[in-house]
């Protein structure tokens, strides 16, 4: 083996095993598959009602209205999340948001994993309701299109005009995480990505966006709840819950 050879090879192993490393660094373990009847907490930090967000041509056109719909979708992610845990053997159980998880939905982790301080507020949760799990349903901030300076968060209709011309999307900006309270640990991540808003070409804008019907949003949130539904499930499946 010549030199140039050798050095190559090294080379090629140091960096199988530095990819190895940040392979096991950046997917969380699961320890095993969860058993039949697990009780599993549900805390959903997201807003109650769905929102109507708008971007317009300059900042000051920006809107973000909370009020449009008065429609309760923390019941219809409840039921959803909890039926599907329940049909395959487990126990779930809504629990009250966390005054400090919800205060910080946006920042709960530190690179993947729950922060430190977060997960102490978790293990006291699932310790006093007798959690073997907790799903957190949570709204991730992120940009609106690729290099935008304008974000979005959470779940509902989002509008987008620029020199008059306008579009509409579901904003499906909802993640969810399971954290395993015996091994103090998060599971797989869900299959969360920004940029993904399925478009809504007929809803029609209008020119004030506090004129936009709360029907029109609740069809939005509609979409994005399905969204969220899909990779929820493909989650569970791989942390094999179901």
């Amino acid at each position: 083996m010549s030199i140039f050879q050798g050095e190559f090879v090294y080379k090629l192993t140091i960096a199988i095993i530095l990819m190895s490393l940040v392979g096991c660094a950046s997917v969380p373990a699961n320890y095993g598959k969860p058993e039949v009847g697990s009780k599993i907490g549900v805390m959903l930090l997201i807003d109650e009602s769905p929102t109507y967000q708008h971007i317009g041509t300059t900042i000051f056109s920006n809107k973000n209205l909370s009020e449009t719909s008065k429609s309760n979708y923390h019941q219809k992610f409840n039921h959803k999340i909890s039926t599907i845990l329940t049909n395959h053997g487990h126990i779930p159980k809504l629990i009250a948001a966390n005054p400090s998880l919800l205060e910080n939905k946006n920042s709960l982790f530190s690179y993947i994993d729950f922060k430190d301080k977060y997960k102490a507020t978790l293990d006291k949760i699932a310790q006093e309701n007798t959690l073997d799990f907790i799903v957190i349903v949570y709204p991730p901030s992120g940009p609106a299109w690729v290099n935008s300076s304008a974000y979005l968060s959470g779940y509902g209709l989002y509008s987008r005009c620029i020199f008059g011309s306008c579009d509409a999307y579901a904003l499906n900006y909802v993640s969810a995480r399971i954290y395993d309270a015996k091994n103090k640990t998060s599971l797989n991540p869900m299959d969360f990505g920004f940029f993904e808003q399925v478009p809504m070409p007929e809803v029609n804008i209008p020119d004030e966006p506090n004129e936009i019907q709360a029907e029109q949003v609740d069809a939005a949130a509609d979409k994005a709840l399905n969204n969220f539904m899909t990779k929820f499930t493909e989650m569970l499946k791989t942390s094999e819950f179901i």
